[in-house]
């Protein structure tokens, strides 16, 4: 028998550890237990009964040798370990002998020894090198073989063995699966028909905590019939309070079958809990809501995952996604207010809370909308769709907020847009929501209902057409330092990543550029920007619609570094690093900032979205509009004109914009030889539309600068020549009949 280290005298770890300070000291060779022989061995035996009898054991197998490695490991004997670590590293096992190994000696033996093999600190006396892949192999092994289906499906079956020894085995070695037995198990119950059988399955499900419980809840939140059921009991017997919820809903009314109810009563009163009247089961799943919502964290956008389990009924299958912490927490609040739906005498606020959570969770998950939450929504009025789409923009439930937006907008109901006084409507508020897929929808759906008289807030729909008719192209950044020279590199390195970036030198200058920015994806603020201060500059962005969401990078020295990681505790989407140094390190800060963005838009997107908004205005422009404000943002035309794949819409815009400005763009672009002849008669031709719309609007001075274009082109090719020419035409108010011929 081996002692265990409190057996082993005090007197005896002293004298062992003299001995083995006295062997590596006279040694005339290397002295290293390394190199040690097998009658050195022998030697140190002599000097302690716990080392004596690990080395008098047998090591001629995997099992014996790791046997002794962890028990010197206990004893805190490294050098000796170190020895027969040399011998077993030598050994060649395969992935199932890995596995036994670890189910053998447990996962935290070599979650110790993983430790101990610590890159560049290896001495000459002790050398675990390649103990922590070792270790994390023989994890890897064992954690496959636990996965594996046919092993699964053969425990599963031995437990309805009539050999109870067969029996206890299985369960013995299901409970050492984890999550992977525990799905297989649920799903087994979940199709199985006879009692005998579910209750043995049962009973393996109960010594499966903790990795059991989220998918009891799972399948007790989506689980249907006999099945649900079987879970309201188990969790029952396994006084698992993180289901009060659901037990406390089912028994109250939540389902029509009286045995489920009756099994989630007594489920509870296995907990001593009363079973609950509808009344009591609404305000504990009130009072859960409230609890997650005021206890909100603030999550960090660079976190893990977390594993988030659903139970399909429809095929008895329970089903996994790796979400991150804040998307995990967003559906713990959807699934209780789906249940608070279902109850009994739900008022109409507890239908719309779930309508919303079942919208969230559909998108977090990445599925479809079930067809009879669809059917339900569309059978909401507009009044009613309209407070929901405001509950939530109230919640933050953006997905939610989108599709009322689209049913909203495919109804073309004007009542969407009117409320009493002068309060915004929902969406129009959407409209000028800091989201940018909430407020396309929005502008989107306001644009459906084309509305023929102002309405509250209506200044909003002008500036979003303006806002998403100049968003395409190359996404923008912003880079700024008090240093030109550090504000100027930065630059460089996003332009080569792909960004329109703008070096600014202070931090009003940054804010200026950022509201003048429609497609700005980023911003890189150096710790010492001055004019204002850090603080003021980040305040100032989070503080404005347009840059709320739009991640920052502090880039800081290291004296300021604390104080920039501070303000990344203070303000979400705010990363503080230490000022990066060449194209890699730009590069790996950019990727971080990409997965702080709270709604990432592609290039491609946001061409089709300039592309509709474009055709919006030349819609409102051509047929009127309600909308006093549209010409504010209209000198926004000449960097959209600039876009080659809106040249042409845009060039539509300016022939009804029926500014002087809208006209002198449309002279320019006619003239510029260097545009394809084809653009350059389309601009002609929106230029005869303007002047018979609106009259001849350019100056004098502008009109002669055109005579000597003219004048100029007589060297110019035959086509060149005659569109000046009918520009002249038309600018004289000659015939415009043959205006871009």
């Amino acid at each position: 028998m081996i002692p265990s280290p409190r057996e082993i005298p005090h007197c005896s770890r002293l004298l062992l550890s003299a001995w083995l300070v006295a062997a590596i000291t006279s040694s005339t060779t290397s002295s290293t237990w390394a190199q040690l022989d097998e009658a050195a061995l022998a030697d140190a035996a002599q000097r302690g009964p716990a080392v004596a009898a690990l080395l008098e054991m047998p090591r001629d197998t995997p099992d014996d040798q790791l046997l002794a490695i962890f028990t010197l490991l206990d004893l805190g004997e490294f050098d000796l370990v170190g020895f027969l670590w040399q011998e077993l590293k030598k050994t060649r096992l395969d992935d199932r002998a890995k596995s036994e190994l670890v189910a053998k000696f447990g996962t935290a033996r070599f979650l110790n020894l993983a430790r101990h093999d610590r890159p560049g600190e290896t001495s000459d006396d002790v050398d675990f090198r390649g103990s922590r892949a070792f270790a994390q192999q023989c994890l890897d092994a064992a954690s496959k073989r636990a996965r594996d289906p046919q092993r699964l499906s053969k425990l599963i079956t031995a437990l309805n063995s009539d050999d109870p020894a067969a029996r206890i085995a299985a369960r013995n070695d299901l409970a050492a699966t984890g999550a992977a037995g525990a799905v297989a198990l649920l799903e087994s119950l979940a199709q199985a028909e006879e009692r005998e059988t579910r209750a043995y399955l049962m009973f393996a499900l109960a010594e499966l905590r903790p990795s059991v419980d989220p998918l009891l809840v799972a399948s007790l939140a989506d689980g249907t019939g006999r099945f649900r059921r079987d879970v309201a009991e188990l969790a029952g017997h396994m006084r698992l309070l993180d289901a009060v919820p659901w037990l406390g809903a089912i028994a109250a009314g939540a389902e029509s079958d009286h045995s489920i109810a009756s099994a989630a009563s007594s489920a509870l009163v296995k907990m001593a809990i009363s079973p609950p009247v509808a009344e009591d089961a609404r305000a504990v799943l009130r009072s859960e809501i409230l609890r997650l919502e005021s206890q909100a964290p603030e999550f960090d956008l660079l976190e893990t995952s977390e594993p988030w389990w659903t139970f399909d009924a429809k095929t008895s299958r329970l089903r996994v996604w790796q979400l991150s912490p804040e998307a995990h927490y967003r559906l713990a609040i959807n699934r209780l207010s789906c249940t608070l739906g279902t109850l009994r005498d739900a008022s109409d606020s507890d239908r719309r809370l779930a309508l919303l959570s079942q919208f969230q969770t559909a998108q977090l998950l990445g599925e479809e909308l079930p067809s009879e939450v669809k059917q339900l929504a569309e059978s909401l009025s507009t009044d009613e769709l309209s407070t929901t789409l405001a509950e939530a923009l109230e919640n933050n439930q953006f997905t939610a907020a989108i599709a009322c937006a689209d049913m909203l907008g495919k109804r073309g109901d004007p009542a969407a847009l009117s409320t009493l006084g002068s309060e915004h409507a929902a969406l129009v508020a959407a409209v000028g929501h800091a989201d940018r897929q909430l407020r396309f929808a929005a502008l989107r759906a306001v644009m459906a209902i084309a509305p023929q008289e102002s309405f509250a807030g209506a200044s909003a729909v002008p500036q979003a057409l303006w806002d998403f008719a100049s968003g395409a192209g190359a996404p923008q950044a912003i880079a700024a330092s008090s240093m030109t020279a550090r504000a100027v590199d930065w630059a460089g390195q996003l332009r080569g990543l792909g960004y329109d970036a703008t070096p600014v030198v202070t931090g009003r200058e940054a804010t200026r550029t950022a509201l003048e920015s429609p497609r700005l994806e980023l911003i890189l603020l150096d710790s010492d920007i001055g004019q204002p201060r850090l603080r003021e500059v980040v305040y100032q962005f989070r503080s404005n619609r347009s840059t709320a969401r739009i991640p920052i990078a502090v880039l800081s020295s290291l004296a300021n570094l604390s104080r920039a990681e501070q303000l990344a505790v203070d303000y979400r989407r705010l990363h503080a690093i230490a000022r990066p140094h060449g194209n890699p390190a730009m590069q790996a800060l950019v990727e971080t900032l990409r997965k702080l963005a709270s709604d990432p838009v592609s290039a491609e997107l946001r061409g089709k979205q300039a592309t509709e908004a474009l055709d919006w205005l030349a819609q409102l422009l051509e047929h009127g509009q309600p909308y006093n404000e549209l010409l504010r943002e209209a000198e926004l035309m000449g960097q959209i004109l600039n876009s080659p794949d809106h040249t042409k819409a845009s060039l539509r815009v300016l022939g009804l914009l029926g500014t002087a400005g809208s006209q002198q763009m449309l002279v320019e672009f006619t003239s510029a030889a260097a545009r394809p002849i084809e653009l350059r008669r389309d601009a002609a031709r929106a230029l005869s539309v303007s002047v018979d719309r609106f009259g001849k609007l350019l100056t004098s001075a502008e009109i002669l600068r055109q005579y000597n274009r003219y004048n100029a082109s007589e060297t110019a090719d035959r086509d060149t020549q005659e569109l000046l020419g009918d520009v002249l035409d038309l600018l004289e108010n000659k015939s415009t009949e043959q205006t871009g011929r």
